[in-house]
């Protein structure tokens, strides 16, 4: 029955989460340019891009998840499982319509068999390497990529939670307020651009009565400079 709590010396644990790179829209660009329509590594970028899955749920997926125009699956991450209904983009249809309509699934090895999670991860990395992107361009960064171009669309967080099935907010919310942070400073910068063009379209009337404004806005006593 001790009565000091011998934990209060304890150092705290330092956690370091693991980051992923999320794709430019350079990266998605080479990609394609080496992949053309019809390679099965162009079928898994456009998937990845296009429904924001995570490698282990976009290797299951195949016709018989496609229902009235859209990709209905269960994710499998451990205790974290979540049914999506994912419509299918037009252009990622555009890539599904030649798939074999036997094949178990979308992204079925040469041999018919069903691709592993791991697997598909070296696949793509070796696809990115060959299409030059740097070597940290996994798949999830494609995930990375289609929350960032969902955000760039104007979507909420739970707009965006509706098609990659995050449980937590936080990450989705990067990618908005990083997003809107940047159309902020556009926008600042579109005024300041337009600014000296706006005074020189004033008419002689409102110029007089900004001079009039300032005037009056000077403290007592405070006589304005006269030009040199």
């Amino acid at each position: 029955m001790i009565t000091e709590n011998p934990i209060k010396r304890a150092k705290k644990v330092k956690y370091t989460e693991k980051s992923y790179r999320s794709w430019t829209e350079a990266d998605i660009a080479a990609y394609r340019k080496r992949w053309p329509d019809g390679t099965p590594q162009r079928l898994v970028l456009e998937l990845l891009l296009y429904t924001g899955l995570r490698r282990s749920d976009v290797v299951r997926v195949g016709w018989g998840n496609v229902r009235d125009g859209a990709i209905h699956i269960t994710t499998q991450k451990s205790q974290h499982k979540t049914e999506l209904h994912i419509p299918i983009h037009p252009e990622l249809w555009r890539h599904l319509e030649p798939c074999p309509r036997k094949a178990s699934t979308f992204l079925a090895t040469t041999w018919g068999k069903d691709r592993s999670a791991k697997g598909s991860t070296n696949w793509v990395r070796d696809a990115a390497a060959e299409a030059g992107l740097p070597s940290d361009s996994s798949p999830h960064g494609l995930r990375h990529a289609a929350c960032r171009r969902l955000a760039e669309a104007g979507c909420t967080p739970h707009e965006i939670q509706a098609i990659t099935g995050h449980k937590n907010l936080k990450e989705i919310e990067t990618y908005t307020k990083a997003v809107d942070k940047l159309r902020l400073a556009e926008s600042a910068i579109a005024r300041l651009a337009n600014a000296p063009s706006q005074l020189a379209n004033l008419d002689a009337s409102q110029l007089k009565m900004l001079e009039n404004l300032s005037a009056m806005a000077l403290p007592s006593g405070i006589e304005p400079l006269s030009p040199p």
